[in-house]
């Protein structure tokens, strides 16, 4: 992996069918915020990921409330943790932020930004 690739890149790289799955604007935000969470599950260690896994899962699922998309959230879920894994196994830094706007009836653009690890001045 280019270190120097850009982050908007890798989650379109994960997500970006996940994302065009969708029509809307507001739609295909919800989906990319379904995107950063999976990467961002995806990052933790394993035993911190199970727990922060079904935590969110369990979130989701009582918003959803309907079993049917319940399933096909979870093996969305699961797909986009699967994919960042496989594609971006030693990316470990967490996105703090994305937002995704049309351009036009055909284009979009995504905008991500990763978080910075702070430590306290001495």
């Amino acid at each position: 992996m280019n270190s120097e690739q850009k982050i908007s890149q890798m989650i379109l790289d994960v997500a970006g069918q996940f994302i065009l799955m969708v029509e809307s604007e507001e739609e295909r935000q919800t989906h990319l915020d379904i995107a950063c969470a999976a990467w961002n599950i995806s990052i933790l260690p394993k035993n911190i990921r199970d727990k922060e896994y079904k935590k969110y899962f369990n979130k989701m699922k009582s918003l959803l409330k309907d079993s049917e998309l319940i399933k096909y959230f979870e093996m969305d879920l699961n797909g986009l943790i699967e994919a960042k894994i496989a594609l971006f196994p030693n990316e470990n830094r967490p996105i703090v932020s994305a937002k995704i706007e049309n351009i036009n009836s055909a284009e979009y653009r995504v905008t991500a930004a990763f978080g910075v690890i702070q430590s306290p001045l001495t």
